[in-house]
């Protein structure tokens, strides 16, 4: 059985540590996409509520702030 060089180790797991945020924030985007797509192939797809949550709208019009 051979040794593991520690080195080497270390940077792959810290490349996969990075990769790990990049696959899920892909995968985050292509859900949201993909939800959108398939709405719009059932017509089921409510643009004007589309548009207002985009913009940060509520039903009633008003914009709100985010709060960090």
């Amino acid at each position: 059985v051979g040794h593991l060089p520690v080195a080497g180790l270390a940077l792959i797991l810290g490349i996969d540590r990075f990769m790990s945020e990049a696959r899920a924030l892909t995968n985050l985007v292509g859900n949201g996409v993909a939800t959108i797509v398939v709405a719009k192939w059932v017509k089921e797809l409510d643009h004007k509520k589309l548009d207002d949550v985009l913009n940060n709208r509520a039903p009633d019009g008003k914009t709100h702030e985010l709060s960090s």
